[in-house]
């Protein structure tokens, strides 16, 4: 089954529901896209210097030392 099938079958599904196993649905795709949203962070923080870069970033914008995007060679 493709996943618009899929999405299809969910939406058919969730309009038959009473509103209360409906509010117990969307509790249940809450908890499913915080879990995949904490999964996505801490494949993010594994990443060797991600975070130390990242602080270094900030630390160059509040002095403003970066260049404007429109300057910046094409062909890098």
């Amino acid at each position: 089954m493709t996943t618009t099938q899929l999405r299809k079958k969910a939406k058919e599904r969730l309009d038959s529901l009473p509103p209360e196993k409906v509010r117990v649905a969307a509790e249940f795709l809450d908890y499913l896209e915080a879990a995949a949203s904490r999964d996505a962070t801490a494949e993010l923080l594994k990443m060797p210097g991600l975070l130390q870069d990242a602080e270094e970033a900030v630390g160059h914008i509040q002095k403003q030392r970066f260049k404007d995007w429109r300057k910046v060679r094409k062909d890098v």
